[in-house]
C-alpha cells in the first residue's frame, strides 16, 4: 500500500451522519465503496448558498482522513492526503455542474472563467486552515498550481516536495490535506468558475491521486441533490480570530478552534483574536451563522449570491434553568421582543458529564460576511468527547467538538 507522509492510509469509509459538523445543507453518502477516500461535501462555510440550485458553486469536499469519517475528519491529529512529488490530484465536478463564461475584453471572444489557485480552488486543513499554492519556507506555503480543461476537469500539481510529500511544509506534512474548496472568487459573475444545477439534479464529484508514474494510488466520489432552498444556516469557524494573512510567517501550523484538547472540568471563554493563535487557547465555540436565502431570487446572480453575504442580528440564548447543558436560540428584535429559533445542546462522554452552556456573551451583529456567533461552554469532569451543537429550526446545524483529556 502506498504510503503518504510514513502513514499507512486507512481508506475505509464510514458512513456518514447527516449531522455533519459544519452544515446540513447536502452531506454526500456512499457507503458501496470502502476505498472511496471521501467523507463527503457541504456547503462552503463561508457562505449559505453553496450546493442551492442555480446559485455559484462553493462547496467543501471533506477526505476521508484515516478513515474516520466526517465526524473527526478535521481532526489535526487525525493525518489527511498528499500528493506525491511530480504526481497529480484530478478533481471532476459532473455535468450538472455548468462551467460558467465570460468575454475576453481582449478578443472579444467567449472563454471559460479561469480558475486560480487560492482565489477559485483552495486546499486547507480544516476551516480557514490554507495549504496555499505559493512557494516559500512558511508553515502554510505549499507550493503547487492548478491547471484545468476548460470544461469540469481540475488538476493540481506540486511544483516541488519530496517523495510522498509533493505538498511542502509543516501544514501538508503534519496535517496533511483535509478539504479542497470550490468557489468564485472574485465575488461577481466573472469570478464564477461553476453554476450548480437545476432543482432535483444530482451533482457528483469525483477526486484521483496519481503519483510520479502516473498510477492511481486513491481515489473518491460523492453524490449529493441540489436543493430547491434552505433555511437559516449555521457553521463552525475561526474567522476573526486566526492569523492573517494566511502567508505570513507568523502563521501557526493549527489555528482551529474545533478539537480543542483540555483538561477535565475547563472552561472555554475566549472570544478574542489573540496572538500567537495558540495563546488564546481555549477558545470558546465559535460559529458563523446566515440569513436565509430568499428562493425568489435563486439564480438570479444578485449581490446575495456572494460574499458578503446577510447575517442574523439578535441572535443570542438562553440556558435551561436545570438542564444548563441545553439552551433555547433566540432572535431578539429591536425593541426586545424575543422568540425561540433554534436549540443548543452540549453532550459529553456520559448522561453523568455532559457539560455545561455558560453565560451569552452577548447577541450578534451584522457584522462583515454572516455574524459571528460564540457559546462559552465548560466540559465535565470525566475525560472524553464533548460535542455543541446548535441549530436553527427549519435550517441548518454545526457541531463543534472538545476533547477532555487528562
Amino acid at each position: 500500500m502506498f504510503k503518504f507522509n510514513q502513514k499507512k492510509l486507512k481508506l475505509t469509509l464510514l458512513s456518514v451522519c447527516a449531522s455533519f459538523l459544519m452544515s446540513s445543507v447536502a452531506v454526500a453518502e456512499d457507503d458501496d465503496d470502502e476505498n472511496n477516500i471521501v467523507a463527503g461535501i457541504i456547503s462552503a462555510p463561508v457562505v449559505m448558498n453553496g450546493l442551492v440550485a442555480n446559485e455559484p458553486t462553493e462547496f467543501n469536499l471533506i477526505f476521508n482522513a484515516e478513515g474516520v469519517g466526517l465526524k473527526r475528519a478535521l481532526d489535526p491529529n487525525v493525518f489527511g492526503y498528499q500528493i506525491p512529488m511530480d504526481g497529480r490530484m484530478e478533481i471532476e465536478l459532473s455535468e450538472e455542474f455548468k462551467r460558467n463564461t465570460r468575454i475576453n475584453a481582449e478578443t472579444g471572444l467567449s472563454e471559460p472563467v479561469p480558475i486560480n489557485p487560492n482565489a477559485n480552488i483552495i486546499l486547507t486543513t480544516g476551516p480557514q486552515n490554507p495549504i496555499i499554492f505559493a512557494a516559500g519556507d512558511t508553515v502554510a506555503k505549499g507550493n503547487w498550481s492548478v491547471s484545468d480543461d476548460g470544461a469540469n476537469l481540475i488538476t493540481i500539481t506540486p511544483n516541488g516536495g519530496t517523495g510522498a510529500n509533493g505538498l511542502e511544509n509543516a501544514r501538508a506534512n503534519e496535517i496533511g490535506m483535509k478539504v479542497v474548496h470550490i468557489r468564485p472568487n472574485p465575488r461577481t459573475v466573472e469570478g464564477m468558475p461553476y453554476i450548480n444545477g437545476d432543482v432535483g439534479e444530482e451533482g457528483e464529484v469525483e477526486i484521483r491521486i496519481y503519483d510520479a508514474a502516473d498510477r492511481l494510488i486513491a481515489e473518491g466520489e460523492a453524490e449529493f441533490d441540489f436543493a430547491a432552498r434552505v433555511g437559516r444556516q449555521i457553521h463552525i469557524t475561526n474567522d476573526g480570530l486566526r492569523t492573517t494573512p494566511g502567508s505570513s510567517p507568523d502563521v501557526e501550523t493549527i489555528e482551529l478552534i474545533d478539537f480543542q484538547r483540555v483538561l477535565p472540568g475547563t472552561s472555554l471563554t475566549n472570544t478574542t483574536k489573540t496572538a500567537p493563535f495558540s495563546a488564546g487557547y481555549p477558545y470558546a465555540p465559535r460559529f458563523i451563522i446566515f440569513e436565509a436565502l430568499d428562493p425568489t431570487v435563486r439564480g438570479q446572480f444578485t449581490d446575495a449570491s456572494f460574499i458578503p453575504q446577510a447575517g442574523i442580528a439578535g441572535i443570542s440564548y438562553e440556558i435551561h434553568p436545570t438542564k444548563p447543558w441545553r439552551a433555547k436560540l433566540i432572535e431578539i428584535n429591536s425593541v426586545g421582543q424575543q422568540k425561540t429559533v433554534g436549540s443548543i445542546v452540549m453532550k459529553g462522554p456520559d448522561k453523568h458529564s455532559r457539560g455545561e452552556i455558560l453565560p451569552s456573551v452577548g447577541s450578534t451583529s451584522l457584522d462583515g460576511n454572516g455574524s459571528r456567533f460564540s457559546v462559552p461552554v465548560k466540559v465535565g469532569n470525566k475525560p472524553g468527547r464533548y460535542t455543541v451543537t446548535v441549530r436553527f429550526h427549519g435550517g441548518g446545524k454545526a457541531t463543534t467538538t472538545i476533547y477532555a483529556v487528562n
